[in-house]
């Protein structure tokens, strides 16, 4: 048996374990962005056929065959006979589970080289939104030019927060040099389980994290005890950098993006990261005892 034979009997057998309604009825969804839009007003809660017919701009018997036609699939349920609508158990899992699937494909067009090493596991909002941002200076000729973006944008911020699982020395030392001037934003660190120990064991990085909060008399650098799969730095609480390690080249790849779900998923992970830290300094202290 030829390669092309056993090929094309496997994609035969992979075909047939799907269900031909199922499939019909993913590209029974796809076919009409106004069936999608209905889901995902529902997905909101409750809505009246007026309200539904005001936010999709579709006519009255546009809006009475989607409706019918969603009902019959047993996606929405209509409340009592009045002429409110809802998602059923059934229709949250379909406009769930699809609007997954628009996001890995919007990010795999837009970020094709990426998308298998972003942590699409760890991310709680809808991938779609990562496709309005933007993959900066991933293949510029100079090798720091995405980080420059970052350290500029910490370097003109009034403050910033940045959970690091992956270590880029140009921010810190953008940020020193800030300190020095007498001129920093207000900013706090999160190192994770791995970076803390190159904070510790780095002497020329120790003394300069450390130089940084003597100057300020505040704690700018904690440590978290476990490992985050990829870098946050949030700016001004208006913008976020993603930074993800290439698995065979050498250096990074950084996402910018300023959609409102990513800062508040963003903002959220900080958070939670910092409340579970303690400041870098506490190792210090322990190891000099």
């Amino acid at each position: 048996m030829t390669t092309a034979n056993l090929q094309n009997g496997t994609a035969a057998r992979s075909a047939e374990g799907l269900s031909s309604d199922a499939i019909e009825a993913v590209a029974f969804l796809a076919r009409s962005e106004h069936r999608l839009r209905v889901l995902e007003l529902l997905s909101d809660g409750p809505c009246s056929r007026d309200e539904l017919s005001d936010r999709t701009g579709v006519t009255r018997v546009t809006l009475s065959r989607i409706l019918g036609d969603l009902e019959d699939r047993d996606w929405i349920t209509r409340r009592n006979g009045e002429k409110v609508y809802a998602l059923t158990g059934l229709g949250k899992l379909v406009y769930n589970d699809f609007t997954q699937l628009l996001g890995t494909v919007s990010i795999g067009q837009e970020y094709p080289d990426v998308v298998q090493r972003l942590p699409t596991d760890w991310f709680d909002f809808d991938l779609r939104c990562l496709a309005e941002g933007q993959l900066v200076a991933d293949q510029s000729a100079d090798p720091l030019a995405a980080a420059r973006i970052v350290a500029n944008a910490i370097q003109n911020a009034s403050s910033f927060r940045s959970l690091l699982g992956t270590f880029i020395a140009l921010p810190m030392y953008t940020y020193e040099e800030a300190v020095r001037a007498g001129n920093e934003a207000d900013g706090t660190v999160v190192f994770d389980t791995d970076l803390t120990e190159t904070m510790l064991s780095d002497a020329d990085l120790r003394g300069r994290w450390q130089t940084i909060e003597a100057a300020t008399a505040s704690v700018t650098y904690y440590s978290l005890d476990e490992s985050v799969p990829c870098s946050i730095d949030l700016i001004d609480g208006e913008t976020v950098f993603l930074t993800i390690d290439r698995e065979r080249d050498i250096g990074f790849d950084i996402i910018r993006c300023t959609h409102p779900d990513v800062i508040g998923w963003a903002a959220g992970v900080i958070d939670e990261a910092q409340t579970a830290a303690a400041p870098l300094s506490h190792h210090t202290d322990t190891a000099d005892t």
